[in-house]
């Protein structure tokens, strides 16, 4: 498995949005924001285990 990933302008602007975001809450809690890596491990420790393949042969995340 690769230890790198090459994202996409699309995926990195989507990401530092998202970060953005999160960031912003977590300080209005009084927590320590995240660096964008770390929102990504949190993000595929919860997803991983959620993918599976779809009827049309698509990559979905099953809700529990």
């Amino acid at each position: 498995m690769p230890t790198n990933i090459r994202l996409t302008q699309t995926e990195q602007e989507a990401l530092r949005k998202k970060a953005v975001e999160i960031n912003k809450e977590l300080v209005k809690r009084g927590m320590q924001p995240m660096k964008d890596s770390e929102l990504v491990h949190a993000f595929l420790e919860r997803v991983i285990s959620s993918l599976e393949v779809g009827a049309s042969g698509a990559i979905v995340i099953r809700e529990d």
